[in-house]
């Protein structure tokens, strides 16, 4: 393949390096989102289902991204190892990687409970004829048993943002450090870098 990895490049391709920033934007945007969302008047029924049905449109959108994403990490040789990592650095390294695949997938999977749970329907970019089909799970519940689904979700969902906004802090904060000691971290997700001799 074109894209695939050359072994002595330490960056990661092209695909990899525009889902790793794609997801991110969008993981950060749904974030701010999210918490913003709380604050938009209950009696403003039109702003609320417009700014609701794009958090949920853009969720998906991650789900769907980061479903490629992992499908792509594991097809594509990765790139070649950063020099000067400690053990435990790698072992961390590949801990926050596997956590941040969780909460990719995991908090969407989330968000979709919600909406197959709520009392109203929610739509792809806030167009009518664009109806997000809700999971078959929890169909047969009867009305009070569905919103306690619902709220647990929803509780659930709230608790895994603030999870996700500590493991983004620890990655930056991860990077800029291994970036300092000259590790060359942060260019790893320019496309074609490859260290200076």
């Amino acid at each position: 393949m074109a894209d695939t990895l050359k072994t002595d490049s330490l960056s990661y391709n092209k695909v990899a390096v525009w889902l790793h920033w794609s997801i991110g934007i969008l993981i950060v945007l749904l974030l701010v989102i999210g918490f913003l969302m709380g604050n938009i008047p209950k009696d403003d029924i039109s702003l609320r289902a417009l700014v609701y049905n794009w958090h949920k449109t853009l969720g998906l959108l991650v789900l769907v991204l980061s479903i490629v994403r992992l499908f792509w990490k594991l097809t594509h040789k990765a790139p070649a190892p950063l020099l000067g990592l400690k053990a435990w650095e790698k072992t961390a390294a590949k801990s926050l990687h596997t956590l941040f695949y969780m909460f990719m997938i995991g908090m969407p999977l989330v968000g979709w409970a919600i909406i197959s749970t709520s009392r109203f329907p929610s739509f792809f970019f806030n167009a009518a004829k664009m109806r997000i089909p809700e999971l078959p799970f929890w169909q047969a519940l009867d009305k009070a048993a569905k919103h306690d689904v619902h709220e647990f979700f929803e509780e659930t969902h709230e608790l895994m943002a603030f999870a996700a906004i500590a493991l983004i802090l620890l990655h930056v904060f991860a990077a800029l450090k291994h970036h300092k000691a000259g590790k060359d971290i942060l260019v790893r997700m320019l496309p074609n870098y490859t260290r200076k001799k």
